[in-house]
């Protein structure tokens, strides 16, 4: 089988480990991940000021899986895919990370509105492994898998060319797809596969080879957008000593901090997400303005470490916040979508990295299921591929589901309100902090 997946991001790269681990005789499959842009950022806390002169496209933050600023959180669901995948791989994603024990709750007036642990430990059997939420740079999660990849199975994996778009291959019906692309001198070329795994990210190309350009089914801008970045500062006690992430509320948008990587390398990151009416200007912005801006919206803010992020870390991201409407199905004909590119979530949720690892580990081990020979063997290849994306869909669809819509109430946290509001806000929060069944 010839398999090319569309995106080196986290789906597109923990996708291919999972091929390579679990299709029957992996070595005889055909395996390529195209990428459309060299490794070219790191989640450094020391930008220079330089930078704050340059601009910052948004279109380029929007499109690209290997531009890559920002935080995130693997959950320990996240956790269990990697550990699955390779004990070794999940130690390093570990070690290059900051275990986060709890999610520390907190109002902008600096009140602490509740504690929560993020083990799984209480859903485990005894003496099964615990996971806890581990914190990490988007770009070192990224690195991990990337340098993973390519220590196991060698350099010419991933390749960076762009991927333009996905058609029928009328002319070779064994051979279903075309992918074209450009090579990195601009030059036209063709690939054909069997199998099309669309891991490239919320502007997805291959979803348009399933819908087109309709409307109906392109991502949606949620309302909100987020500055992030890196500081290069001792890590606060709260974070440090209490094994933490800190989640604050405020009337006029959120604040987010841990460390992006273990405490001795003084990494502090720190998000903040505010209610805009209409999409930022996806044309060059300066950061400069969003620094003003930031400063502007959290200067009456009381948590000393969000007072010395504010003034002191530059602006080293921005990004509209994108989600995807519910689509009718994630592939058909020999494509199939996974991560962003099928249900691009609110990062309320704490689960977009998670839910992608999810999605690698699921429709692989469909696909191996189907490709065994004793119980399968006389099956076309086609039929094969087409079941393995229909039962993904209905297997993994209504979990998403939930999750999306759990995060689009959690979302509402975040918008902009009175005092008054506010206020209820914080007993809101802290009463489903405290009684986690009122949330049920």
């Amino acid at each position: 089988m010839k398999i090319i997946i569309v995106g080196g991001g986290i789906a597109g790269l923990s996708t291919y480990l999972h091929l390579r681990k679990r299709l029957p005789n992996s070595s005889r499959h055909i395996i390529t991940v195209y990428e459309s842009h060299k490794p070219r950022s790191t989640a450094s806390g020391t930008s220079s000021l330089d930078r704050l002169n340059q601009s910052v496209n948004l279109n380029a933050l929007s499109e690209s899986t290997a531009i890559v600023g920002g935080g995130l959180g693997v959950s320990p669901n996240g956790m269990r895919v990697l550990r699955d995948l390779s004990l070794d791989l999940h130690d390093r994603v570990v070690a290059q990370g900051f275990p986060a024990e709890n999610f520390f709750f907190k109002g902008a007036n600096d009140w602490t509105l509740g504690i929560q642990s993020t083990s799984d430990k209480a859903v485990r059997a005894e003496g099964d492994a615990e996971e806890v939420c581990i914190a990490s740079s988007r770009h070192g999660l990224w690195h991990t898998l990337r340098q993973y990849v390519i220590e196991k199975h060698g350099q010419d994996v991933i390749k960076h060319k762009k991927v333009l778009k996905v058609v029928r291959n009328t002319d070779k019906p064994r051979l279903r797809l075309q992918v074209h692309m450009l090579d990195e001198q601009g030059q036209k070329e063709v690939d054909d596969a069997d199998l099309v795994i669309g891991a490239d990210g919320v502007k997805s190309v291959v979803r348009k080879a399933l819908f087109g350009d309709s409307e109906k089914y392109n991502p949606v801008y949620s309302g909100q957008s987020g500055v992030g970045g890196f500081h290069n500062t001792t890590i606060p006690p709260i974070i440090s000593n209490r094994k933490a992430m800190v989640f604050e509320f405020g009337g006029n948008g959120f604040f987010g901090y841990a460390s992006g990587g273990p405490v001795s390398a003084k990494q502090l990151m720190w998000w903040s997400t505010f209610e805009t009416s209409s999409l930022p200007d996806t044309r060059d912005v300066d950061p400069q303005a969003i620094k003003h801006a930031l400063l502007e919206r959290h200067k009456n803010w009381k948590d000393p470490v969000v007072v010395d992020i504010v003034k002191n870390a530059d602006v080293e991201s921005i990004y509209p916040t994108w989600i995807m409407p519910e689509l009718p199905h994630w592939g058909e004909r020999g494509i199939v979508l996974v991560g962003d590119a099928a249900h691009a979530m609110d990062p309320t949720t704490g689960q977009g990295a998670s839910q992608a690892l999810e999605d690698s580990q699921t429709f692989v081990l469909l696909l191996a299921e189907l490709l065994d020979d004793e119980r399968y063997g006389n099956a076309s290849e086609k039929w094969i591929i087409d079941q393995a994306v229909e039962i993904f869909h209905k297997i993994r669809s209504p979990r998403i589901n939930k999750i999306v819509e759990r995060g689009k109430k959690l979302a509402g946290r975040k918008a902009s309100v009175g005092i008054v509001k506010e206020y209820v806000m914080y007993c809101f929060l802290w009463l489903l902090i405290k009684f986690p069944l009122l949330g049920k």
